[in-house]
């Protein structure tokens, strides 16, 4: 989303909608128009040069391929086109992104996109669309064939509810209804798609009503082997492969159906604002902008400063990330990253090219993105909010024309009107359009509700 891990690369999306890259470049998924490792973060070519003067808004990782969508809607994808997976009709890769016309998904404009590790999910005001590998039905065509074109998902295996969230797993497939039901299909081994069995569905099948506790969901991700959700109530549901401890359920056993991970104390008290999926490793954010790992950690993913598997959802100390609260974060194959409230990045795990494992998170210096902080949500902090609120609002504490003279001594009044729109854009940004009224899509962008209630 804002930031996005593949298998030994990582694409991040600035505020002003520049994607950059950095890692392994086989089969051109950075971009850039080479196949080779690119060590510090690489501007993929510029808004007006390879994304048609188009912010893009959201970016997308596969284990080989990478995909995004700007702003206004279009699509662009590259990287590895093996079975299909780009969505260009053919087989081909791509190193620089290449659009696919509106047309090519039903002529609505895309609102997410998700990358799995050989299957892409679109979602447009139309409904799902897939391409890619299609076997053990991940594609939810209702059979197991392989899509060069992204092709629509029946809307009846969705019994007519709106789809606002997909996610693609290694070899299954996620979607998130308005309501807050669940919808999975693909592969069913280990307990994947959390319908009490090992079976694989080749359509998208709903999960049962009280399989969450009778709760709504308001965001998906789904892993190698494994799913969660977060509830409205701010609770973690998992279910699928266990053996890393990836389900954080203290133990290393595989669920069949959904189980809460624990309880609010798990997670220091606070709220689950949004999670993520890696092949075996999971990352959850809470309210209070805590981050939290758990899952397979001889790769470095988890940071903890060693390589021991956690069981059970494990807290990365504040003073990693600068005590900053931390408001987005993905999981790749092997590596991590988060993203701070002020739009720093941290990467750690298994590295690309020569250097080593980084056990501990390493910040991204903002140089290396020319200044530029990554997330397209900025929210100004309640308190500066407020403060500013009274300084230029009458009824909320400015003072009027009769007042004494010392109570309209407030500098903000004296400033230029534009000088007011730039400061409040520069201390807000989150994205207009179908995307910003996303609430999962957003919450994984950077938007979550650190500071508010769930």
């Amino acid at each position: 989303m804002a930031v996005a891990c593949g298998r030994g690369f990582t694409t991040m999306v600035t505020e002003q909608g520049d994607v950059w890259a950095c890692g392994k470049g086989e089969h051109g998924v950075l971009g850039l128009g080479t196949d080779a490792h690119q060590l510090l973060p690489a501007l993929v070519g510029g808004a007006d040069e390879v994304f048609d003067g188009e912010a893009v808004v959201l970016v997308a990782a596969g284990r080989e391929h990478t995909a995004c969508v700007s702003l206004k809607g279009t699509l662009w994808s590259w990287g590895n086109g093996e079975d299909g997976r780009l969505g260009h009709g053919d087989e081909e890769s791509r190193q620089r992104p290449q659009r696919l016309h509106r047309d090519m998904h039903g002529g609505s404009p895309a609102v997410m996109v998700s990358c799995g590790n050989l299957h892409t999910l679109v979602l447009t005001a139309d409904g799902v669309w897939s391409c890619g590998f299609g076997g053990a039905g991940r594609l939810g065509h209702g059979d197991t064939a392989s899509q060069l074109v992204l092709t629509l998902v029946g809307a009846e295996g969705f019994r007519g509810g709106q789809i606002v969230m997909v996610a693609a797993g290694v070899c299954h497939s996620v979607a998130l209804g308005a309501q807050g039901s669940v919808w999975t299909w693909g592969e069913g081994s280990l307990g994947r798609l959390g319908h009490n069995n090992q079976e694989n569905r080749l359509v998208p099948t709903l999960l049962a009503g009280e399989a969450l506790g009778g709760a709504a969901a308001v965001l998906v991700a789904a892993g190698g082997m494994h799913t969660v959700v977060v509830t409205r109530q701010g609770a973690l549901w998992v279910w699928g492969r266990g053996l890393y401890g990836q389900l954080g359920l203290g133990d290393e056993g595989n669920r069949l159906a959904p189980a809460r991970v624990g309880s609010e104390e798990s997670f220091g008290g606070s709220h689950v604002i949004t999670a993520h999926c890696g092949l075996n490793h999971t990352l959850a954010i809470t309210k209070d902008g805590a981050l939290w790992t758990f899952g397979i950690g001889t790769d470095g993913a988890l940071d903890h400063t060693g390589r021991n598997n956690r069981l059970v959802p494990t807290r990365i100390e504040a003073h990693h990330f600068g005590n900053a609260k931390i408001v987005c974060a993905a999981a790749g194959h092997s590596h991590s990253a988060a993203v701070t409230e002020h739009g720093i990045l941290y990467t750690w795990g298994l590295a690309a090219g020569p250097r080593h494992p980084t056990l501990v998170p390493t910040c991204i210096a903002p140089h290396l993105l020319q200044g530029a902080r990554v997330g397209r949500c900025h929210d100004l902090p309640l308190i500066h909010a407020l403060a500013f609120a009274m300084g230029t609002h009458a009824r909320l504490g400015s003072a009027d024309e009769t007042a004494p003279a010392h109570a309209t001594d407030c500098a903000y009044l004296k400033m230029p009107g534009e000088l007011v729109r730039q400061l409040v854009e520069a201390c807000a940004s989150r994205p207009e359009g179908q995307v910003g009224g996303m609430e999962g899509v957003v919450r994984l962008m950077g938007g979550g509700e650190v500071r508010g209630e769930v």
